[in-house]
């Protein structure tokens, strides 16, 4: 093996000194820059959440993201999310914002819940009117108003309201479905709760028509599909005979004519009228 000269081993050394000389400025370069910031816990979306549903724990999770990447309104805490309604639907993944949210955490209280120049208005409400109880705050509905003869002048029944939005159903803005996991004997079966009184969205002249349907007749509720529909259609007011048809008729009592009084005899001229017993005689005058 041939033996290097002097000037062989020099530049391999200088080689060796300049790879080892690129290397450590490397290292030091990485070394100088700045470490990011810790992330700050906020919350995101575990699964896609639709508009109308009201957020659970299991649908989402705090996790830590680096503050300059932090949404503007992202809401920190599972406490100040879960119970809370969604307004637009959000994506799994993705940051939970106060402007997503029906209400910002609980501290807005139910009238952060109220649609901008609404108003809440409640209307009692039975198991039948109320549609079996299977309506539920975000859903929306028909309101059919039916009024007797003392107030119309004849039974008759219209929709005075169309497509309003259910804000509560009876005193707490939650589902009025309500699912028992825990029962094993009626696992995959819905507990309907029986409803009294529904909370609704409605401009303040709307306010004033549902009182008066209320308070001189009776209100009943159709609930409208979650899918979007055909919007507002136009209706009538249908009555009893709209139902039964154009043969029809309202049948009239005949009321008899009255019968004419009986005649009273002529008092004859030129004579005394005479009465004796059962018969008449005049007596003419001389």
């Amino acid at each position: 093996m041939a033996r290097l000269s002097g000037k062989g081993l020099f530049i391999i050394a200088v080689i060796l000194s300049l790879v080892s000389a690129t290397l450590v400025y490397n290292y030091l370069q990485k070394a100088s820059v700045k470490a990011p910031k810790p992330g700050l816990p906020v919350v995101v979306a575990k699964v896609d959440i639709l508009p109308k549903t009201k957020i659970t724990a299991d649908m989402i999770q705090e996790v830590n993201v680096p503050e300059e990447y932090i949404q503007p309104g992202a809401v920190q805490g599972i406490d100040n999310a879960v119970g809370v309604l969604v307004r637009e639907p959000i994506v799994a993944g993705e940051q939970i914002t106060a402007q997503r949210l029906v209400v910002a955490g609980k501290a807005g209280g139910f009238s952060g819940s109220i649609p901008r120049n609404m108003r809440a208005v409640t209307v009692s409400v039975t198991e039948v009117t109320g549609v079996a109880g299977f309506v539920k705050p975000g859903d929306n509905v028909d309101l059919i108003a039916t009024f007797d003869q003392s107030a119309v002048g004849e039974d008759a029944s219209r929709i005075i309201l169309q497509n309003v939005e259910v804000l509560a159903v009876d005193r707490e803005p939650q589902s009025g479905v309500v699912v028992n996991p825990n029962a094993e004997a009626n696992k995959g079966k819905q507990d309907v709760i029986r409803v009294s009184t529904v909370t609704l969205a409605v401009t303040p002249e709307e306010a004033t028509r549902l009182t008066v349907a209320e308070e001189k007749g009776k209100i009943r509720l159709a609930l409208r599909s979650y899918m979007p529909g055909d919007g507002l259609v136009l209706t009538g007011t249908v009555t009893p005979r709209d139902l039964i048809g154009s043969r029809y008729k309202a049948e009239t009592p005949v009321v008899p004519a009255p019968s004419a009084p009986p005649s009273l005899p002529q008092k004859p001229s030129g004579g005394i009228q005479l009465i004796r017993g059962t018969k008449v005689e005049t007596v003419p005058l001389h």
